[in-house]
């Protein structure tokens, strides 16, 4: 059976997202294959064929940032979200998704931005959220805590997933979860805010993308 859960990350020199989407993979549960998915291995932001997502039906994002960007090997990543969801918003109405970030709270202004932004992407291109996004040592309601960490939050996402494929077979899928979710106890330690930032500050920063335009771009 072909991969159709997609697991993307973008990490720096300490390979927190590293780790974390490895974490990711290693909770996939074998119920789960029983509904006919099957997880793929994690993928660098840039080389990942974001073409493919035609063909997926759930992706998983973990990604650091710094100074409100991406790291630079998600880049391209990063960069074909923004245009999809810039050019043709809906485009991604196919798919689930859910994001787990690590920030550094030195950088107060910009903390988790990288994680929260790609979430606002994704719904932005359609695609619907299963469950709340993780940030490590933040809240998360659905998980009962004030620090949250991803090896709890990762068995409770699959599971959530698994529930979520069974209420669709049954005709009963519910509302996607908003992007704010992981608060609706316990507020941020930090802040709650997003920074966006645009195609051209994006290149600016970290330099085009290698690849063209993917195939949900409508330049």
């Amino acid at each position: 059976m072909a991969s159709n859960v997609a697991l993307v990350y973008g990490s720096f020199f300490m390979g927190d997202s590293e780790r974390d989407i490895k974490t990711i993979k290693e909770s996939f549960p074998k119920a789960l294959r029983l509904t006919g998915l099957e997880v793929a291995e994690p993928v660098e932001g840039n080389a990942f064929d974001f073409n493919s997502l035609k063909d997926c039906r759930v992706l998983v994002v973990c990604t650091s940032s710094q100074y409100g960007f991406p790291p630079p090997n998600f880049r391209d990543f990063a960069q074909a979200l923004l245009v999809a969801a810039t050019t043709n918003p809906g485009c991604l109405s196919h798919l689930r998704h859910v994001v787990y970030g690590n920030g550094d709270d030195t950088y107060f202004k910009t903390y988790m931005n990288m994680p929260r932004y790609m979430d606002l992407l994704l719904e932005r291109c359609g695609s619907r959220r299963f469950y709340a996004r993780g940030e490590t040592g933040e809240p998360h309601a659905s998980l009962g805590t004030e620090k949250c960490e991803c090896k709890a939050w990762a068995p409770a996402m699959w599971g959530v997933l698994t529930s979520d494929i069974a209420a669709e077979a049954d005709g009963a899928l519910g509302a996607a979860v908003p992007w704010d979710a992981l608060w609706a106890v316990h507020p941020s330690e930090h802040h709650q805010k997003v920074t966006e930032w645009d195609l051209v500050k994006l290149e600016k920063k970290l330099g085009k993308a290698d690849k063209a335009p993917s195939l949900f771009a409508k330049l």
